[in-house]
């Protein structure tokens, strides 16, 4: 006899997914077309064109010039087949050329990996020069100038909002960016 229907459940489900807006409250979001491939969550900069936006990448340990964090837009399609991941094969990544909205200034659920969340404490952020995988995520990770895993702190302008214990790959956070109205 074929399953039918819900067969298992989770009994502590994500609350968020990455780049959800936390709340209602004013929020400043201003949109760049992607200069590569973006995934919602992410922390993103000017690309070397100066109109489109990337995931954060630099060399060394110092802070990338963070634009803001690319918001999640439930209502985008996935790049694939439903049901081999709830949006499709890449989920709801922006491609080329679509237009990223960034929050500048609010309240976002940021992509994570890391092992600890601090309330009210500056995160660090994956910025790696060679590998796409985490750049833009979000982490408590050491430091680090060594090519392909550069990390380095995000600026003050991130404040993990409050520590979410168990929450697997997100973090609240609070942005505010200079230049921001």
């Amino acid at each position: 006899m074929p399953n039918i229907g819900q067969t298992t459940y989770q009994q502590f489900p994500a609350f968020a997914e990455p780049g959800q807006l936390a709340d209602l409250a004013y929020n400043e979001i201003h949109s760049f077309p992607a200069a590569e491939v973006i995934n919602p969550g992410r922390v993103v900069e000017l690309a070397s064109d100066g109109l489109s936006c990337q995931q954060v990448q630099a060399t060394g340990n110092q802070a990338p010039t963070a634009l803001g964090i690319s918001v999640l837009l439930t209502a985008r399609e996935g790049q694939g087949p439903v049901g081999v991941t709830p949006f499709g094969i890449q989920g709801v990544t922006y491609q080329i050329g679509d237009m990223v909205p960034v929050l500048m200034r609010g309240r976002i659920y940021a992509e994570w990996k890391g092992t600890t969340q601090t309330a009210l404490a500056e995160p660090k952020v994956y910025h790696s020069s060679t590998t796409a995988t985490d750049r833009g995520k979000l982490t408590d990770a050491a430091a680090s100038g060594t090519a392909g895993s550069e990390v380095s702190l995000t600026g003050n302008q991130f404040r993990v909002r409050q520590a979410l214990p168990g929450s697997g790959n997100i973090v609240l956070v609070d942005v505010n960016l200079p230049g921001a109205n």
